[in-house]
């Protein structure tokens, strides 16, 4: 026999609290009777039953540890399941160049964690699909593998920062080039593949557009998400200045243009993070249509719920606590 929510345990460091109260009112009941009939109670109310209060009580404790056993979900019995777990694979690319700290998104966020937000929802979104990270700036490295571990997605995406990356700039080409290894080495790659790339769209490179064809070809779908407004903002440094390009402010803004043309050319869509707007709506309903296939296949052991049980034993152990009568019942007159 095993436990599968053994925190339920914990409620039976109660167990001690309950009795004592229990006990104590008993006590408590004990010590009103006497003092109202100066020691006489049960010679004169010979059909009240001491015994019976105590087995009332006892049941009661005892329905209290059936449930919390209930709760903590016993399982005996089990067999071993073939399990094929079946999705689409998605990657999300994050842009971290310095650019993503200017503040222009609405609240007091930054662009990067507003870009954090975003794929956070998505991931809570996603229903059996695997999710990869990449993270780039002037250079991209993979953040996290193609995985249906949402929790350990997320850890990953929490480590990304601005300036992770020592090489400075905006690299479109290099972010592709990971996302597409990503997809190209995962075991047992789905024939569905989403790139979800969030940025400020200010490439500095330039050369994606012969990496994003391939990418088509292979049946990747490229959905970009523009981080910012049209209208600018000035990019903070760790000093608490602004930086400066020849003695001037460095002014960064949504270039919606570039992310419009990646998504035109594979088929996706283009979407622009507004302030008060963090869902990925269109994005999660176009993963839903998508061909789903079987990635990974492999034996489990299943143990069989028997929970049932001592829920049904604490429900019997209830209704004879509350059927229980705390009375005798009254002999005739005249019966010795």
């Amino acid at each position: 026999m095993r436990f599968a929510g053994n925190e339920w345990f914990f409620w039976l460091t109660l167990l001690p609290l309950i009795l004592a109260l229990g006990i104590t009112a008993l006590v408590r009941r004990l010590r009103d009777r006497a003092r109202l009939s100066g020691g006489l109670f049960f010679r004169l109310a010979p059909e009240v039953s001491l015994e019976r209060e105590i087995l009332t009580m006892s049941l009661v404790v005892l329905a209290y540890v059936a449930l919390v056993l209930s709760l903590a979900r016993p399982q005996f019995g089990s067999e071993t399941r073939l399990v094929k777990r079946r999705g689409v694979d998605v990657v999300a690319a994050v842009d971290v160049s310095r650019s993503m700290l200017a503040r222009d998104v609405g609240g007091s966020g930054t662009r990067l964690k507003r870009a954090k937000l975003e794929v956070s929802g998505l991931i809570d979104r996603l229903e059996g699909d695997r999710i990869g990270l990449v993270a780039f700036a002037g250079a991209a490295f993979p953040q996290c593998p193609l995985t249906s571990d949402y929790a350990a997605a997320k850890l990953f995406l929490r480590s990304m920062e601005a300036g992770a990356i020592p090489v400075g700039g905006t690299n479109f080409l290099q972010a592709l080039q990971v996302a597409g290894d990503l997809f190209e080495n995962a075991r047992g790659g789905s024939r569905s593949r989403v790139l979800v790339l969030i940025t400020d769209g200010e490439d500095h490179e330039g050369g994606f557009e012969a990496e994003v064809e391939r990418l088509a070809k292979a049946g990747v779908i490229i959905h970009t998400v523009g981080i910012g407004t049209q209208i600018g903002e000035l990019v903070p440094t760790d000093e608490g200045g602004y930086m400066r390009s020849e003695g001037k402010p460095v002014m960064s803004r949504l270039q919606e243009g570039t992310l419009r043309a990646i998504a035109e050319a594979t088929g996706g869509i283009y979407m622009h993070s507004a302030a008060g707007d963090l869902g990925f709506d269109a994005v999660v309903e176009h993963i839903s249509r998508l061909q789903k296939a079987d990635y990974e296949s492999r034996l489990e052991t299943v143990y069989e719920e028997r929970f049932q049980i001592p829920a049904l034993v604490a429900l019997l152990l209830l209704l004879a606590a509350t059927f229980t009568p705390g009375r005798r019942a009254r002999k005739p007159e005249g019966t010795p």
